[in-house]
């Protein structure tokens, strides 16, 4: 059988080097190395480490998440590193039709009406942050605001408290963003699953208006759902709900703050930020989890493909192309951030709400803000997407220190 590199080249198309893992180039500026693996081709094979596959456009990258016969997701996989990783992620790490049943009963505990209730919450967490920004009299915008937003809340909901809330978030940005080898991702996430299933055997005894409660009473086709696989529905939401928010929460700030004027438009006019948060997320895509392993022979832009091919998904590349500038009114607006077909963003409801909050909130008390002169902005990028190490801002009423 034909490598994937021997079909690419067969099938004419370009072969280059796409580094996640060690090139420096992603830590100073991610987004030009997303346009530059976009401007390289819809569909290109990437020879670093084991060689994978790399879908760079909309279309290529909707044509494999929507033919999960074909690309699998079970195992979830990391196609871009040295040493094979897999992540056990429930539903992400099923297809159909095993995944449609878990699916279908996850659904309502995210529905926009679940989170009708838990608004003033989230309102309450972006003032109370607010406040000790001003008495601490700095801010890193990463640090004291779009991380613990999603955290506070999302750990809050989740039924955490205490000491366990503090390890929890301690341990989302871990499983996020480091995985030197299988061994030591492996521990990460036998230390969430074990403070989740401590969680989790607390709510059977005493059940709380939470979503621990909501998840161990959670049914599959009238079914009890297995420990290990509830255990890893439950590390997947608590992991999602914080990191993916925190990370894309704060490149929307980062935007705004190095773009005065689409910044003045928000605070002139607040209607406009769902829009412009459609917008930025599609620009500052941060990633998502983004492999699939091809479990059947097929076709994918005239390439042969073949079982345990892998690919990764440059969504954020794909999502860049879509369309030149930024556009905070743009609609409609489509976009990959959340993902497309069968495993799109569960929680897609839950980070719309907290961002739009967010930015209503932050623009109510701090309408004017800029980065910290001399800052120069660094990131990384891990298992399931990049992130902004820092963000110094300065502001009328805070001194920087």
């Amino acid at each position: 059988m034909a490598t994937m590199l021997e079909r690419a080249r067969s099938a004419g198309i370009p072969v280059h080097s796409f580094d996640l893992e060690g090139d420096e180039r992603w830590g100073v500026d991610p987004h030009e190395m997303w346009d530059a693996a976009g401007s390289v081709a819809p569909l290109f094979y990437s020879p670093v480490n084991r060689g994978f596959f790399v879908a760079a456009d909309y279309d290529t990258v909707k044509a494999v998440l929507q033919a999960p016969a074909v690309w699998s997701s079970s195992p979830t996989e990391m196609a871009f590193t040295k040493e094979r990783v897999t992540l056990h992620v429930p539903p992400l790490s099923m297809d159909p039709p095993e995944h449609t049943g878990y699916r279908k009963a996850l659904i309502p505990l995210f529905a926009p009406n679940q989170l009708i209730s838990l608004e003033p919450r989230i309102r309450e967490l972006c003032h109370e942050l607010i406040d000790g920004i001003f008495d601490k009299r700095s801010c890193d915008v990463t640090r004291d605001f779009a991380s613990q937003l999603p955290s506070r809340f999302f750990l809050g909901w989740m039924g955490f408290e205490g000491g366990d809330m503090q390890r929890m978030f301690e341990l989302a940005e871990k499983a996020a963003f480091d995985f030197p080898t299988a061994e030591a991702r492996r521990a990460i996430e036998e230390e969430i699953e074990g403070l989740i299933g401590q969680l989790f055997e607390l709510r059977r005894r005493e059940p709380r208006d939470d979503l621990a409660t909501a998840l161990v009473n959670l049914r599959v086709d009238g079914e009890q759902i297995a420990e290990p696989t509830l255990l890893g529905i439950g590390s997947l939401t608590f992991i999602a709900g914080q990191e993916t928010t925190s990370t894309q929460l704060a490149y929307v700030l980062y935007h705004l703050a190095t773009h005065p004027e689409d910044r003045r438009s928000i605070v002139s006019d607040p209607t406009l930020i769902p829009s412009a948060l459609e917008e930025l997320t599609r620009v500052y895509n941060t990633g998502g989890s983004n492999t699939r392993v091809a479990k059947q022979a097929g076709t994918l832009n005239g390439v042969e493909i073949e079982p345990g091919d892998r690919i990764f998904l440059a969504r954020a590349a794909a999502d860049r192309r879509l369309a030149e500038g930024i556009q905070l009114d743009r609609s409609p607006n489509r976009h990959t951030a959340f993902g497309l077909g069968v495993h799109r963003c569960i929680g897609s409801h839950v980070a719309r709400v907290e961002m739009r909050i967010a930015l209503e909130v932050w623009h109510e008390r701090i309408p004017e803000y800029s980065v910290t002169p001399g800052w120069v902005p660094s990131h990384r990028y891990g298992s399931f997407m990049q992130q902004l190490h820092n963000l110094p801002l300065r502001f009328p009423g805070l001194t920087d220190q």
